[in-house]
């Protein structure tokens, strides 16, 4: 159980000396155990009975900290964002000026970002870490429930907020550890967790044997302020329902579901197996009923009585891994968020637009749906460096090529498209996806020029103005050449798909 003493030293040590890095250090920390374990929820409780000094201000480090965390969790933050988020909450209370923290030698775009007051074109981590700071209030008895969010989610910035409401009612309000004691019998009973809206409570004496109370029960329940001792906050750390491991909200790549579909389409394997993985993930058995209902080759009706096995063979195992991939990764993506998700998602949105457009007005076939062929080509910068780090989206200086990456203003590396490489491979996709996602097997032909003008347009949907190298206008003069299309078109395609997709665009 030093881990508890430890972490409380550590907050405590903070309120003395501001160090950024000592700061995140202890985000990380709590943060790794944090994925393994609940215990550090123990933590603002701990502070709160265990601290002699500044005991009130330790655990409200602590309780921001852990709510930022859990959030992130509950949000499904890339790593980085949830610690960054949960580093800005604490640095908050340290110190709320931003120009402060850069005295102190913080030099993290993302973090000082999170700092800054709250405007309406601030981004969401500036939104996340006033929810925080909001739950925390409820959490330490500060405020009401009603109090710190309805001024939130009435106030001028409520459209920002609404995207939070639905949370409201199954937030963790209470402290875990926290002791209860009924009104009418005496008993006391102790706070394991949350599922939904019911509070997981557990008699002191029966620790092993946790039951849950409903919304309308809990005003059965009233707060003692009586500490844990030693032993039964020892007992709450090595708890079954502290320990167990949290599952990650990211999807993993199903490798025996790639692997049936493989060996079924090779004549090794039966459909069953397929069919079989198919149906445990749900999302990836809807969109084949959905393919198979929004055919024009069959009627509703019938369509709808098909099973998950007839409307494989329907579709065909081709067309089938198409379909099964487009689901997953758009699911996949949907998770594990970054910081600029939003906005990646809509360039995304906006190239698999104009890859349809481009495609119906040329004639050209796409090798994979447009919707695929965008998330393949955009996979890579879900992990790329500068949009993991920054609140704003990079402004490209100058457009060296025309891949995705072109975006953010990187130059043309072939590491970057790793990740794209192996979900081709690993959904066995045709080998003109992998030409078109492979710098070293460009081929140049209309479909490459296709590709690389869709990716243009994006760009330039967003940064009219950007500069061009000279390779770079060569290749579009010459796509344009190929795909038999001039300046006026461009501009049309550019106004039409850009209406079209939604897109936010400052034009």
């Amino acid at each position: 159980m030093r881990e508890l003493p430890e972490c409380c030293e550590k907050a405590a040590s903070l309120l003395k000396q501001h160090d950024v890095r000592q700061l995140y250090r202890l985000v990380q920390f709590i943060d790794e155990e944090y994925q393994q374990n609940r215990w550090p929820e123990l933590l603002p409780l701990y502070a709160q009975q265990n601290t002699s000094a500044d005991n009130e201000a330790v655990s409200e480090l602590l309780s921001v900290c852990i709510n930022a965390l859990h959030c992130g969790y509950h949000w499904s933050l890339h790593t980085h964002y949830r610690r960054i988020l949960a580093a800005a909450c604490i640095s908050e209370k340290l110190n709320s000026d931003p120009n402060y923290w850069k005295q102190r030698q913080l030099r993290q775009p993302l973090w000082l970002t999170a700092l800054e007051p709250l405007r309406f074109n601030s981004p969401d981590i500036v939104i996340f870490r006033h929810w925080v700071n909001a739950l925390t209030q409820v959490q330490l008895e500060r405020k009401e429930p009603a109090q710190a969010f309805f001024p939130l989610l009435n106030g001028h910035f409520r459209y920002r907020f609404w995207m939070l409401l639905s949370q409201q009612d199954t937030l963790p309000i209470r402290l875990t550890g926290q002791k209860f004691s009924h009104k009418k019998n005496s008993q006391t009973a102790v706070l394991l967790g949350f599922e939904g809206k019911h509070q997981i409570l557990a008699l002191i004496h029966k620790l092993d044997s946790p039951f849950y109370v409903t919304p309308e029960e809990t005003h059965h329940w009233e707060l003692n302020d009586k500490p844990l001792t030693k032993q039964q906050m020892s007992a709450l750390v090595h708890h079954r329902l502290l320990k167990h491991e949290q599952t990650s909200a990211a999807q993993q790549t199903p490798r025996q579901l790639l692997k049936a579909i493989n060996r079924y389409a090779n004549a090794n394997g039966a459909l069953n197996a397929v069919i079989q993985h198919v149906n445990q993930l749900p999302f990836l058995a809807n969109s084949l009923h959905a393919a198979v209902q929004q055919s024009e080759r069959i009627g509703y009706s019938e369509a709808s009585r098909m099973d998950l096995k007839q409307a494989y063979l329907w579709l065909g195992s081709k067309r089938s891994s198409v379909i099964l991939a487009t689901a997953f990764l758009q699911h996949q993506f949907s998770l594990n968020t970054i910081p600029l998700h939003k906005t990646l998602m809509q360039k995304l949105g906006l190239l698999t637009t104009i890859l349809q457009h481009l495609s119906e007005l040329t004639g050209i076939n796409l090798p994979t749906p447009a919707p695929l062929l965008a998330l393949l080509s955009g996979s890579d910068l879900f992990r790329h460096p500068e949009l993991l780090k920054s609140a704003k989206w990079p402004r490209p200086k100058q457009v060296e090529h025309c891949y995705s990456t072109c975006w953010v203003g990187s130059a043309l590396d072939i590491s970057d498209f790793r990740r794209s490489r192996q979900l081709v491979k690993r959904w066995q996709l045709p080998p003109a996806t992998e030409n078109l996602l492979d710098p070293d097997k460009t081929e140049h032909n209309s479909l490459s020029a296709l590709f690389f003008l869709a990716h243009y347009l994006t760009l330039s949907t967003y940064y009219p103005e950007v500069s061009l190298s000279s390779s770079v206008k060569s290749l579009l003069k010459s796509s344009c050449q190929q795909l038999k299309i001039d300046g006026e078109q461009l501009t049309q395609i550019k106004t039409k798909t850009a209406f079209d997709s939604h897109c936010y665009s400052p034009l």
